[in-house]
């Protein structure tokens, strides 16, 4: 009894995780919309958030250690509460970064912007919004397959940072925009590199939840069978 009376705390736990994910989600899908639109006040209701984040990821942790402490657990559990507390953090800091990005947006409304430089943040903004989706959808379902595909997804968004950065540093003919904009486009392009960076750590960490595998070593041991099977 005691056993299965640990794994509904587990299970629970992963259930507030997952909570909190979606909620994080909804925020990225604001900033998104907010970016599409220009609509500076659905920008603004984000404002705020991520001290709610924050004080969430700290009562996540504080149950994963409580849990460590009252019980004996065994690999696969660790396994478990170490994966919980690291997709907890990178589900806060992505949180944290959805605001300062609506911070931006609500802050330049109405100021003049590079159409180009304009277009190539919300293409940015997409990928990475569904990356971290993604990321959250392999840790809830397990699926260290899709997890292997993630790293791929995000070389897109390593282009459109390059693509973004040289229309900051190489303004185009449709005009540069205000000095202020530009500024803050710079960072915002830096924060959502950072989002799809969170939503690869999340699928990785999945795997590590399932083989006990850093991701680096799962990549390297499944492209090797490959190699070998090419040679069978």
């Amino acid at each position: 009894m005691p056993r299965e009376s640990f794994q509904q705390e587990l299970d629970n736990l992963t259930g507030d995780v997952l909570n909190l994910g979606r909620e994080v989600g909804a925020s990225l899908e604001n900033m998104v919309r907010a970016m599409e639109t220009g609509d500076e006040e659905l920008a603004a209701r984000e404002l705020g958030v991520d001290v709610r984040y924050k004080a969430r990821g700290a009562e996540l942790d504080r149950d994963s250690m409580i849990l460590q402490a009252r019980q004996a657990p065994v690999a696969r559990d660790l396994r478990l509460l170490y994966t919980v507390q690291s997709v907890t953090n990178h589900l806060v800091r992505t949180g944290a970064l959805s605001e300062h990005i609506c911070h931006a947006l609500a802050e330049t409304a109405g100021a003049e912007r590079d159409e180009d430089l304009e277009a190539s943040l919300v293409e940015m903004a997409r990928t990475a919004r569904n990356i971290f989706n993604e990321g959250l959808d392999i840790f809830e379902h397990r699926d260290i397959d899709r997890a292997r595909d993630l790293q791929a997804k995000d070389d897109k968004v390593d282009l459109l940072y390059s693509e973004a950065m040289n229309l900051i540093a190489n303004p185009s003919d449709s005009g540069a925009g205000a000095p202020e904009w530009r500024m803050r486009a710079a960072l915002m392009v830096h924060y959502l590199e950072r989002i799809a960076d969170h939503g690869v750590d999340i699928g990785g960490s999945t795997v590590f939840l399932v083989t006990g595998q850093r991701i680096e070593d799962a990549m390297r041991q499944y492209l090797e069978r490959d190699i070998n099977r090419d040679g069978e």
